[in-house]
């Protein structure tokens, strides 16, 4: 069963100072030595956090209030400097699109490359069935993608990052495509993978759109959780115990 458990999580920055740039600091560095100083800023304060199957965060807050620092330590990007978490589950984090692409080599290899990296077998099935959801020529797949304007890139990067349906799903806002051709079949999409995760953590501005998809929402203010509560979602969205499968 899916879960997610943090205990006492905090997370620290070193902030180092770079206006100090006097001859004796650059001789010292260039000698091996270092008068670098450094500020420590505490990102996060002794986070307690349990997620279980079923359940969908929202977290909340203001710019710095720490909720796209949170999803990126549950996603192990950002290393704890106490504490510890768990988390029992596939988890896949969409925290960030263009992540891992490679804009010299064509779309299809992308393609082949990104779902790699998720630990996913690229066959020809899936790869096909991932650039027929793009609407694109086929002749744009074998096109690096420098060379694609900023609507098909979207579209491609899109397309492979929410073909499959994780158990935990981690999302830093709601992803849109702004594309009027592509965005209502982007939507659907959305909605689809978010009703078939077992876990969503979704940190957004945007409260009504917390309030119509998740189960809890989480105010964060200063790296500190100031509430965590429990909402009735407008819209309900059900919780699926199937495993990952390819989203149609």
């Amino acid at each position: 069963m899916a879960t997610i458990t943090l205990k006492k999580v905090t997370l620290d920055y070193p902030i180092y100072d770079l206006n100090d740039k006097s001859l004796k600091r650059l001789l010292l560095s260039a000698a091996g030595g270092s008068t670098e100083k450094t500020t420590v800023i505490r990102a996060l304060h002794e986070i307690d956090f349990e997620v279980k199957a079923g359940e969908r965060i929202g977290l909340y807050g203001p710019n710095g209030s720490g909720k796209t620092t949170l999803l990126r330590t549950i996603a192990g990007i950002f290393p704890i400097s106490g504490g510890n978490i768990s988390v029992t589950g596939q988890m896949t984090p969409l925290l960030g699109l263009a992540i891992g692409a490679n804009m010299e080599i064509s779309a299809e290899d992308n393609i082949k490359l990104l779902l790699r990296v998720d630990g996913i077998k690229p066959t020809k099935e899936l790869v096909d069935s991932i650039w027929e959801f793009t609407d694109l020529e086929d002749k744009m797949r074998r096109m690096p993608l420098r060379t694609f304007s900023s609507g098909m890139l979207m579209r491609v990067l899109f397309s492979v990052s929410t073909a499959f349906s994780p158990e935990i799903l981690l999302l830093d806002e709601w992803l849109s495509v702004v594309d009027e051709t592509f965005s209502k079949k982007a939507e659907r999409r959305m909605e689809d993978l978010v009703s078939r995760s077992k876990i969503l953590i979704i940190a957004s501005h945007n409260m009504k759109m917390l309030e119509r998809v998740c189960t809890r929402i989480v105010r964060l203010e200063q790296g500190h959780i100031k509430s965590d509560e429990a909402v009735v979602p407008a819209r309900k969205v059900d919780s699926a115990e199937t495993p990952a499968t390819a989203v149609s």
